[in-house]
């Protein structure tokens, strides 16, 4: 469906188009914390011959499954999706598109504005050659809207629809009073661009040119005809060339970069991590009594050990008292 690329007023200076953004978030149900919280259970495992206390509200002992790295199968789409999206609008290589429409020009001067239509056409023309986009102006009246349109954008739509059945035209509307005052003309304009022509006519370009227009519009001795014929003029020359947004730079690789940081996390080191899970083992929360190997000077939590988790020598024995269910509830000696 066509779509605004912007307008303006004579008293409200001019507008760009309309643009849409959406989010996505992800989240994880496993949790891990060297600080006790509810429902989790205490593991240690040993680094650098020193216990490490970890908690965990599932068995960290368990060897991850190859689900962890189907993860990315997750993460790749939106990391190209975001990274090839964003990265379009960073590099902005543009395309003429391919005219396998009807492509007629149309140029409809219904409040008499327009000094020079052969001028003006011999613009369009141009414009058409160089992009594969058929510009077209239409001059109305603001009483030929204000009474059935909110505003001149709704009544463009309308005129662009009824015009063409295509997606790659560029329709710009202007209105005026049928009478305008003459020490202050109550003026609008309107662009309204096919789909098919977002790739060539981007935010960046609409913007030039609507402040183009807009500035040569306010101007009182250059005529509305000649104001859009001037203003597509200055554009024509740059239309197709190749152009970097260095202000999307930024936010690509914030996006990009957040996605990879946040897979690699996820994916990757969490399975590093997991490595040194493995050789964890639940440890009493109650009663942690540590001791040092007389053999290698090694750390390690007594009565939870036959040999030193370090070097495997004998530890020394200890008398403790245990529970029901085996665990430690203390230590006799």
């Amino acid at each position: 469906m066509p779509h605004s690329s912007g307008g303006g007023s004579h008293g409200g200076g001019s507008h760009g188009g309309h643009s849409h953004s959406h989010s996505h978030g992800s989240g994880s149900s496993r949790h891990t914390s060297r600080i006790y919280f509810p429902g989790s259970t205490r593991y240690v495992y040993y680094k650098d011959k020193q216990p490490v206390f970890v908690f965990a509200d599932y068995d960290i002992t368990k060897k991850p499954g190859p689900s962890r790295y189907l993860l990315l199968l997750f993460y790749l789409p939106f990391i190209l999706i975001f990274g090839i999206g964003i990265g379009q609008n960073v590099i902005h290589i543009p395309t003429r598109l391919k005219v396998d429409y009807d492509a007629s020009i149309v140029i409809e001067d219904n409040a008499g504005v327009i000094d020079d239509e052969d001028e003006l056409e011999q613009t369009l023309e141009k414009f058409l050659d160089e992009t594969g986009i058929a510009p077209s102006v239409i001059t109305v009246n603001n009483e030929d809207w204000e009474t059935h349109y909110v505003d001149l954008e709704t009544y463009a739509y309308d005129l662009y629809v009824n015009h063409f059945e295509d997606e790659k035209h560029w329709l710009l509307v202007y209105s005026q009073p049928r009478d305008p005052d003459p020490s202050f003309n109550d003026w609008y304009w309107e662009g309204m661009q096919g789909n098919d022509t977002d790739k060539i006519l981007t935010d960046r370009k609409c913007d030039d040119f609507n402040q183009d227009l807009q500035k040569l519009l306010t101007q009182s001795t250059v005529t509305p005809g000649s104001a859009i014929e001037q203003a597509l003029d200055d554009m024509i020359p740059g239309i197709m060339k190749v152009s970097v947004s260095w202000t999307m730079i930024p936010v690509w690789i914030l996006v990009v970069g957040f996605l990879g940081v946040h897979c690699y996390f996820v994916v990757f080191h969490r399975s590093k991590t997991s490595k040194l899970y493995e050789t964890a083992i639940r440890c009493n929360e109650e009663v942690v009594k540590q001791e040092q190997c007389s053999y290698c000077g090694g750390v390690y939590i007594v009565g939870h050990h036959l040999n030193c988790p370090h070097c495997q020598a004998s530890v020394t024995p200890h008398d403790y008292t245990v529970d029901d269910e085996g665990r430690i509830t203390g230590i006799l000696n």
